[in-house]
């Protein structure tokens, strides 16, 4: 088995057990960078699988909306610095067996707005990795990944299809059953995002 099917690979995008490097905010000359999160749930479908699911760049505008909003007011530009996903397994909350959660998840980046339509396509991405249900999710993603999000946007706008990226990540009937529309991971969501030119 490879190193990337052992969840283990180089590059920047998978951080095992890595804490959020971040302090809430930091000011480095006019640009202010800010720290947003979001908790929540990734749950089965009626058919034992993790659909696809994308976690974008552009998702910070309307996740913490009340936030975003504050922020969006006071400044003129942005740029999503990097997508941080932080996953547990559910199994223990709701008292499945680890034998219940053997499966595997696929997890990757896409650049631009596009999101795959099936698990073989985010596997098939060449940064994707493959994560057994019963572990951690730690996969973090920067700007890098598409030169375009490295350019600033006015916060009065959303953000162009072209700037964004996004971690993707889906289950496969293939690597074996989930239980039946279950939540299958609790997570935390981080966005960096910088600011500039106060309005």
């Amino acid at each position: 088995m490879s190193n990337r099917k052992k969840g283990m690979r180089k590059g920047t995008a998978l951080r095992q057990n890595r804490q959020p490097m971040y302090r809430s905010m930091i000011q480095n000359g006019d640009v202010i960078q800010k720290r947003f999160t979001l908790p929540g749930t990734l749950s089965s479908t009626a058919g034992a699988i993790v659909g696809v699911t994308s976690f974008k760049a552009s998702g910070v505008e309307t996740s913490p909306a009340t936030e975003w909003a504050s922020f969006a007011a006071r400044y003129q530009q942005y740029r999503v610095k990097s997508i941080h996903f932080i996953g547990d397994p559910c199994s223990n909350v709701n008292g499945f067996s680890n034998n219940e959660f053997n499966s595997q998840m696929y997890v990757g980046d896409y650049i631009n707005a596009s999101v795959p339509g099936s698990a073989a396509q985010v596997l098939s991405d060449e940064r994707a990795i493959v994560v057994s249900t019963a572990k951690r999710i730690n996969f973090l993603v920067t700007s890098s990944r598409n030169p375009n999000a490295m350019l600033w946007n006015p916060t009065s706008a959303t953000l162009p299809a072209a700037n964004d990226y996004s971690i993707v990540m889906a289950s496969s009937t293939a690597t074996g059953l989930l239980p039946l529309s279950s939540a299958i991971y609790v997570y935390v969501i981080e966005w960096i995002v910088e600011f500039r030119g106060s309005q």
